[in-house]
């Protein structure tokens, strides 16, 4: 027998469960996928896709901290540095730079299993690539002076994360959890293994890990599938075989008792992590655990690109509320790892109290069997969070690559099958192997009874061959623009790779508890997102969303350096008085045809006025300064540096031009500054550059953390390089680069949903409309060489803020 509100919660649960269970199959489906191998043993991976004119290629190779020994922690990450850095046909950062100036965009990582590499670009550039990738396998230039040059950009990476009391506190709880593997090491390394690391242990890693048989390749996007499979057979024709490395042979013994472990940083409230151990991905146990995390917390799929940093945990989950940002972090590994339950509580907190709560929440898993209908509900998020994890052909080439490097593809093709498998006796099993207290790591340490029975290692094993199935796919078609009775602008893009919708409400001001774009200072988002069914439920939750709107205050000053430049950039930006949060425009994306979107959003907004962006001012008490100078009195390892200058509208000619100077001087870790700060000297890791814009202005922003003994000479040379805009002009392939990569980002910077609303968003700001890739082009092409003068001249009056740590003058 059921009380009235439990019969009312069971519903509840059973209609989410027929909601999610059965979602239509978005187009990135990865069983489509081929898998075969090229002669020298690279593994290839392709899936065919035409939503949009596009490809993502994912080179990942079998080369972690999990593959390091002890002296030499670091050494893979090391060599993602140098490999970045330059190889035999791409030196000195050319690889990247070729990116940027195709339009395209590129990233990399090194984690516990693997080092990565991978880029966007448009589809007739995917032979440079290929070129790229062929020739950082086989021809990376690795000598005493390259090392020294990187290492100081390395250790400063190193000492950005100790600023982050969550990352520094999981490399302690790691190194005590895991006593014997390599997965217990810091991915970066430790900073005494770094700066003894020399030419010679680079090359001989690099001749092992980076073997074509320790590879692979994974593309997705807009191709034939039988030309590129032909043409990455040729692009590495040159690349022989080589002997791969051989793992490196590491059980982690039974854990006996409890650990814990304290550590003491400049922080204001108490920080907690608790671990237990976790099955690899490719363990009968994994479909399991992926359950209970989503009982215990909820959970966001296996993406470890999208879960890097956790799942809140969210109601009415088991764990909601414990603590402000109590969440739960499971990450996808080759080898049985640790699953981790983290947050924060006020430093006056009682921590016992808090860890009873914990206990008790973990013994309802391991007590009793879970009801029919929470189990129902937690399955149908797991699989519907395996679909979002596969948003854009981006996201799809790193699943693809991830998981063949750790040996689960497989597992993860037939996961949502697995998943759906899932008992209630496989949750209670699961709970009672790998959730006793005797195996938790949080804090110090104490007597226990020791575990005996392993945990679930898995059966890594390379995915089978496959044959791609056809692709389905249409191009996308374009986004449209249409006024609704009341006047308010509506956009819609149907998005053919999407399985969900999102609405977002651009607003005039910042709202309470609302986004508050960084590249739209002065304005405000409201963005709901759910399944295309509750389309009209998530615009009437805009509806009253922005009826409701307060704006926003403005935050106090951070302690933090990285937050605090940001707030004195935004200061320098902020329009005077406090802007009114008013409905500007109305914009959706997601898989529904585009009548269907007008339709919901005119049923509830159609009535609703159009606001008026702010009016561009200025305060006449706003201090001017070329240099302004904080200083955070904690013993932090990081200060940070920036620089902001107000100029043109982006949209209009010298908008253009000014983007293009901006390109020049620096993008990530490349253009001028980049090179010379970064790739030359090592003062910083990464230079983020932008162009905000409230439509009636525009600004230059750049920003980044700086170790405080390299803060003068950081500020030496951007003073230096601003300058030589002047003295050394860009040259005619530097300006067609910036050029070319404007052009191409157009068409590669946004893919999933949250991205096209954002983009179409700030289009509405620049112009008040839409505008075609031809007229950008168009726009573009008319900047010429005067316009670039001015805008180099126009760039040197901005202001340098450092925000400086601990004790000082």
């Amino acid at each position: 027998m059921m009380a009235a509100g439990e019969m009312k919660t069971a519903l509840i649960l059973f209609v989410l469960a027929l909601s999610v269970a059965s979602p239509a199959r978005a187009e990135l489906d990865l069983t489509r996928a081929e898998v075969s191998h090229l002669p020298n043993g690279l593994t290839l991976i392709l899936l065919e896709d035409h939503s949009f004119p596009l490809v993502s290629a994912q080179m990942l190779y079998k080369s972690g901290s999990g593959d390091e020994t002890a002296g030499k922690t670091g050494l893979a990450h090391f060599l993602e540095h140098l490999a970045f850095r330059a190889s035999e046909h791409f030196p000195r950062a050319a690889a990247t730079e070729a990116i940027y100036d195709a339009g395209g965009e590129w990233h990399g990582y090194t984690w516990l299993d693997q080092t990565t590499y991978f880029a966007t670009v448009r589809s007739s550039d995917l032979d440079l690539l290929l070129r790229i990738e062929a020739d950082r396998m086989a021809q990376v230039p690795i000598d005493q002076a390259s090392m020294e040059a990187e290492r100081g950009a390395v250790i400063t990476e190193l000492h950005s994360y100790d600023n982050d009391p969550a990352s520094t506190l999981n490399d302690a709880v790691a190194a005590t959890a895991l006593q014997a593997h390599p997965y217990r090491n810091n991915t970066i390394g430790l900073e005494s293994d770094v700066r003894a690391l020399s030419a010679e242990d680079a090359r001989a890693y690099y001749r092992s890990h980076y073997a074509p048989g320790n590879a692979i390749l994974a593309i997705v996007g807009d191709f034939n599938l039988r030309q590129v499979e032909a043409q990455a057979a040729a692009a590495f024709a040159s690349v022989p075989a080589r002997p791969a490395a051989e793992r490196v042979p590491a059980v982690e013994p039974a854990q006996k008792g409890e650990r814990r472990t304290t550590l003491l940083a400049a922080v204001d409230g108490r920080h907690f992590e608790i671990a237990f151990p976790s099955p690899a991905a490719s363990s009968a146990d994994f479909p399991a655990f992926l359950v209970l995390q989503q009982i215990l917390s909820g959970g966001d799929g296996v993406n470890f690109r999208q879960g890097e940093d956790g799942t809140p945990a969210k109601a009415p989950s088991l764990l909601a509320g414990m603590a402000s940002d109590m969440a739960t972090w499971l990450p996808p590994t080759r080898d049985p790892y640790i699953f981790v339950i983290k947050g924060t509580i006020p430093a006056k907190a009682d921590p016992a109290l808090l860890e009873r709560r914990i206990a008790r929440a973990l013994d309802t898993l391991r007590v009793g069997r879970v009801s029919a209908d929470r189990l129902a509900a937690a399955k149908a998020a797991v699989r519907q969070a395996l679909i979002d994890d596969v948003e854009t052909t981006e996201d799809a080439a790193h699943q693809l690559a991830f998981f063949e490097g750790i040996g689960a593809l497989d597992a993860l093709l037939d996961l949502p099958e697995r998943v759906e498998g899932v008992s209630a006796e496989d949750v209670l099993r699961v709970a009672r192997k790998y959730l006793e207290s005797q195996r938790r790591t949080v804090g110090w340490l104490v007597p226990g009874t020791p575990a005996v029975d392993p945990v679930g290692a898995g059966e890594p094993r390379a995915a089978r061959d496959r044959t791609a199935a056809s692709p389905t796919s249409l191009p996308a078609p374009p986004p449209e623009l249409r006024r609704l009775a009341g006047g308010l602008p509506a956009i819609v893009q149907s998005n053919p790779l999407s399985n969900t919708i999102t609405v977002a409400l651009l607003l005039s001001g910042p709202v309470t508890g609302e986004l508050s774009p960084d590249d739209l200072p002065g304005l405000g988002w409201i963005s709901r997102s759910g399944a295309p069914e509750q389309l009209d439920a998530l615009v009437a939750q805009l509806s009253k969303a922005a009826r409701n709107a307060r704006g926003a205050a403005v935050e106090p000053p951070s302690l933090d350096p990285a937050t605090r430049l940001q707030q004195l950039i935004q200061d320098r930006m902020r329009p005077n008085g406090q802007p009114v949060p008013r409905p500007l425009a109305i914009i959706a994306s997601g898989n529904l045809p585009s009548e269907r979107l007008f339709a919901a959003l005119k049923g509830r907004l159609g009535a609703t006025a159009a606001g008026q962006l702010p009016t561009a001012s200025t305060d006449p008490t706003r201090d001017k300064s070329s240099l302004v100078r904080e200083r955070i009195g904690k013993p932090l390892a990081q200060g940070a540096l920036g620089y902001v200058v107000e100029a043109p509208p982006p949209a209009t000619r010298p908008g253009f031009a000014s983007r293009m100077i901006l390109y020049i001087l620096t993008h990530d870790y490349s253009g001028r500054l980049g090179r010379s700060a970064i790739g030359e000297k090592g003062i910083v890791y990464h230079i983020y550059s932008a162009y905000p814009t409230d439509g009636g202005r525009g600004w230059i922003t750049l920003s980044t953390g700086v170790d405080p003994d390299k803060a003068d000479a950081m500020e030496r040379e951007l003073r230096t390089q601003l300058q030589r805009l002047l003295t050394d002009p860009p040259t005619d392939a530097e300006i067609a680069a910036a050029r070319n990569h404007l052009v191409g980002r157009d068409l590669t910077a946004a893919q999933s949903n949250d991205e096209l609303v954002a983009r179409l968003g700030r289009q509405f700001v620049e112009l008040g409309r839409l505008r075609s890739h031809a007229e950008l082009e168009a726009a573009l092409n008319a900047v010429t060489a005067s316009d670039l003068a001015a805008a180099a001249a126009a760039i040197q009056a901005g202001t340098i803020i450092r925000v400086d740590v601990g004790a000082g003058h």
